[in-house]
């Protein structure tokens, strides 16, 4: 007894112990963070669970400045007010025309450093969701307005003089349909009440809960972008109200890291010029052009790159965008060549000439790089921005022996490795990433003017400046930087591949060799679409001819060289059913043949609903520059997207979905030019089962083997079975083979057994102890055998059958082919003429009915008007929630489930396009207007 109670109290005592150190174990995790985060300079650091959203940071005192910061500065730290725009005062004289990076040191603010402002990202997302807080902070980080690194010493200017004659676009003479308008007013009107009421000030209303979704900033994402909406229907009130509102944004902070700038742009800077656009620029509503000017201060400063490429996600607290950056090596194109039409109508507007200059510069890079792509005239869908050719390392004296490991996010001068240190190859991508996280938090919390250059903590390189002989020997052996490792996966090129040196150092050139807009990769695959990441770069070619009053040729040139290459190689006829004259756009993709070193390009025949512009656009492009056959595309395209409308159960086209073309006799596609395509079932069983001749080879490949084994199978059991006992006597040999024997056969004599007839029922054996099962106990004739075994020596067996052979699993044959495609139709629920549905979803797009609504103005036709009441009818039946109308998850389903999310272009372009398509078309006309990707109103120039 004593020793079981020494026992059970030493047990005890180890668990006290054990939980003695664990809680101080936690407690020393615990407190170095704790210590940390008291440091930080503001406060705010919690610790939070992974995919939590970060809080607003309460007021905090202002701590004491290390001593190098406080001895470059001589003015104590005032908070910004909440919409300080004011620049920060410089320490240093500034360059007349382009200021070195170590020329700027000013006295930095002293905020707080989050984690997400440590280290930038290559490529953001749009869509973020964010926490909006309930009411203002009053020591809320600001955005401010800081000297340039990279001023400009001359402004592209405002093209002045009259506008050119242009010809007149609208030829719609039927008058406005006051029925159908009354009842999308009706919508409207429900939806902005639902959004009032239930998400007021927020981005999105959830239409389904009546919760709301804050996702871009929170800055009220669907109260700006409906603005001239509400004005263009009739609803002035509900405008007025809505500008009230607008007062109360301040666009200098979010509860959001980054600013998405093609976002922000289309749809607040869009959505506020427009207002004050459309309602006559009245001084009542001064504070849209006041709040446009506002924002547009802070979209400007993402342009303050060595090559004026704009940062795509703009990280805007000072402790970050007060460093000088660059562009990155992987932008999407539609984020970079779709701020025009917002940035000059701001210049216009406001009378300052640098909104223009920060556009027009990229339309100068895209214009120099259209011809010399894989293919000439179009653009890649992702772009390497960043003007730094060959980014390698920084090598120093000795060898770098191995290259960076797969997977490190490289970032230009945020991280170094100290040049001449060994690269291990053991735990190398965690070594390395913590270090660059310590080197760069100790370079902010210091002040360093140097955190965030573009090639490192040393010394940094200003554009030209490598021409200097002092430079480059200053850079020779300088620290190391990490090297972009974006798309290694999937990019294969050389140029993201780390170079091998031995003994050898890279000279200043080497280091960032200025460049135009060039590829991602060198050799990997590249896109070429009018569809999703492309589209609004196009669209803004022949539209910013307009605003500018045709007074720049080179938007003229590029659309026509675009449009002449998406028609030779993008658009083609599909094979439909009814043998329907209309057009689709694919994709192309063209691939490098490592072989040949020649490029290979592919049409992919998919298309999806963003692609569905493409109709209005070729129509504008057609009549704007006398091209009479655009026209005509431009009509087959949008009835493509009509019929793809008209193929679903919900009478609602899919986010997107594959056809097949039609193709010549050398089995090259059709183009949007040429005639003739009649429908071919066959050949469309065949794209849907592409795989039957396989499928029926493999079937007999594996049945032969099965049958065979069946065979030797039952002959085996028809030799070992037998009415009479057995005696098994002999050898251990002997005894050896019958236990391998019955070991490979040990489930076909298991299955023998339970259909053979014997007088004493079997115990059940698992088939993996059937050699094993004579040494079970047991009752009966088994026990019998057990006992007579170990009398005698010798095992005897029962007078009963052997077991007889398992069953041998024998595959059913596969579907024939036409069962097989009857099948895959029925389940996957394909619309006739789809061979695959991407994405079934629709989320209350604007594209169709948009190319809808353009055909309908140029061409007069009322087939349009129908079209288009069609798509609404549809769309209302299938969409219509609680408090608004919503996305729905799949449009082949009769019944769709609602996704409760209602984004802000539903009020913005959906309805608003079916407002102008039955509105008098003298009213808001194309010839007065011209209307930016989110079917914004800007007043073209006379």
């Amino acid at each position: 007894m004593l020793g079981r109670r020494l026992r059970v109290r030493f047990i005890a005592l180890l668990l006290i112990f054990v939980l003695v150190v664990l809680f101080y174990r936690r407690q020393s995790d615990v407190e170095p963070y704790l210590e940390r985060a008291g440091s930080i300079i503001g406060g705010g650091s919690v610790l939070r669970p992974d995919g939590k959203e970060e809080s607003p940071a309460p007021p905090v005192q202002e701590p004491q400045r290390p001593d190098e910061l406080t001895q470059a500065t001589t003015d104590g730290y005032q908070p910004p007010a909440a919409t300080t725009i004011e620049p920060v005062q410089q320490t240093s004289e500034q360059s007349p025309s382009r200021q070195t990076l170590s020329e700027y040191n000013p006295a930095k603010q002293w905020l707080p450093v989050e984690a997400e402002d440590l280290l930038p990202h290559e490529q953001g997302v749009g869509r973020v969701t964010v926490e909006k807080p309930s009411t203002t902070t009053p020591n809320a980080i600001h955005w401010t307005k800081t000297p340039e690194h990279f001023s400009l010493s001359s402004t592209i200017q405002l093209p002045s003089g009259r506008a050119s004659s242009m010809p007149k676009i609208q030829k719609a003479k039927l008058g406005s349909d006051k029925q159908r308008l009354a009842l999308i007013r009706t919508s409207a009107q429900w939806n902005w009440e639902g959004y009032k009421d239930r998400a007021w000030g927020h981005d999105e209303l959830r239409p389904v809960s009546g919760g709301h979704h804050d996702v871009f900033n929170a800055w009220g994402a669907t109260l700006v972008d409906s603005l001239d909406s509400l004005w263009i229907m009739g609803l002035k009130q509900e405008f007025d109200d809505a500008v009230k509102a607008v007062e109360n944004i301040d666009f200098t902070t979010t509860p959001r890291a980054d600013i998405p700038v093609f976002e922000t742009t289309i749809r607040y800077l869009g959505g506020l010029l427009a207002a004050y656009d459309v309602s006559g620029q009245q001084g009542k509503y001064r504070i849209l052009l006041d709040k446009a000017v506002e924002l547009g201060e802070v979209l400007y400063s993402a342009f303050d790159t060595p090559n004026r490429m704009p940062m795509t996600y703009y990280y805007w607290k000072p402790t970050f965008s007060s460093q000088p950056h660059r562009a990155t090596s992987r932008v999407v194109l539609a984020e970079l060549g779709s701020l025009s039409l917002e940035f000059t109508r701001l210049a216009q507007i406001s009378g300052e000439p640098k909104f223009y200059d920060a556009v027009a510069r990229v339309t100068d890079a895209l214009a120099e790089w259209q011809n010399n792509t894989r293919t000439p005239g179009m653009w890649p869908t992702i772009v390497d921005a960043s003007g730094c050719g060959k980014p390698a390392q920084i090598v120093g004296p000795s060898t770098l022996q191995q290259p960076l490991p797969e997977g490190v996010d490289g970032w230009e001068g945020g991280h170094s490795m100290n040049a001449g240190a060994p690269v291990q190859q053991e735990s190398r991508n965690r070594q390395t990433q913590k270090e660059g996280q310590r080197q760069l938090k100790e370079a902010v919390a210091k002040g360093e003017a140097g955190v965030g250059k573009i090639i490192g903590h040393g010394d940094p390189i200003l554009e030209g400046s490598l021409d200097d002989p002092t430079a480059k020997a200053d850079l020779i052996g300088a620290s190391m930087p990490r090297k972009r490792q974006i798309g290694r996966g999937a990019d294969n090129s050389e140029d993201f591949t780390t170079r091998q040196h031995t003994s050898q150092t890279l000279d200043g050139n080497d280091l960032c060799q200025k460049q135009g807009l060039t590829s991602a990769s060198s050799r990997g695959t590249e896109t070429f679409t009018l569809g999703g990441q492309s589209d609004s770069t196009y669209e803004y070619l022949p539209k910013e001819w307009m605003l500018l009053g045709g007074q720049v040729e080179a938007y003229r040139d590029m659309y026509l060289a675009s449009a002449d290459t998406e028609i030779k190689k993008l658009i083609f006829k599909p094979m439909t059913p009814g043998n329907h004259d209309i057009l689709i756009s694919g994709d192309l993709k063209v691939s490098y043949n490592y072989t040949t070193g020649d490029y290979i390009e592919r049409l992919v025949p998919s298309t999806g609903h963003l692609t569905c512009f493409a109709g209005g656009m070729f129509a504008l492009g057609g009549v704007l520059f006398d091209r009479p056959e655009d026209v005509e595309i431009g009509k087959k395209l949008t009835d493509g997207c009509v019929w793809a409308y008209n193929s679903t159960a919900t009478g609602i086209m899919p986010e997107e979905f594959t056809v097949i073309p039609c193709e010549r006799a050398d089995g090259t596609p059709i183009n949007g030019i040429e005639k003739g395509c009649v429908w071919n079932e066959t050949r469309y069983h065949e794209e849907l089962d592409p795989y039957r001749d396989t499928r029926t080879k493999y079937f007999g490949d594996i049945r032969a083997p099965l049958t065979k084994a069946l065979a030797v199978t039952q002959a085996t059991s028809q030799t070992t079975s037998s009415p009479s006992l057995q005696t098994l006597q002999g050898s251990r040999d002997a005894s050896e083979k019958e236990r391998v024997r019955k070991r490979q056969l040990g489930d076909a004599l298991a299955f023998e057994e339970k259909v053979s007839e014997s007088p004493t029922p079997a115990v059940a054996l698992p088939a993996s102890t059937a050699d094993d099962r004579y040494a079970h106990e047991g009752t009966g004739a088994a026990a019998e055998t057990t006992a007579s075994t170990k009398a005698s020596g010798t095992m005897q067996t029962p007078d009963a059958p052997q077991p007889a052979a398992a069953a041998i699993y024998t595959p059913a044959a596969p579907l024939s082919h036409k069962d097989y495609v009857t099948e895959k139709i029925s389940d996957e629920r394909l619309p006739p003429g789809m061979t695959k549905v991407n994405s079934r979803k629709y989320i209350l797009r604007p594209e169709a009915i948009e190319s809808v609504f353009y055909l309908y103005r140029i061409t007069g036709d009322a087939h349009w008007r129908d079209a288009g009441w069609a798509m609404y009818t549809s769309i209302q039946d299938r969409t219509r929630g609680v408090y608004g109308n919503t996305a729905i998850d799949d449009v082949t389903k009769s019944s769709p489930d609602q996704l409760d999310s209602m984004e802000s272009f539903w009020l913005a372009e959906t309805l608003k396009y079916f407002w102008l398509l039955f509105e008098d078309e003298r009213t808001w006309s194309l010839d007065d207007w011209v209307l930016n990707t989110e079917a914004h109103f800007f007043k073209r120039p006379k």
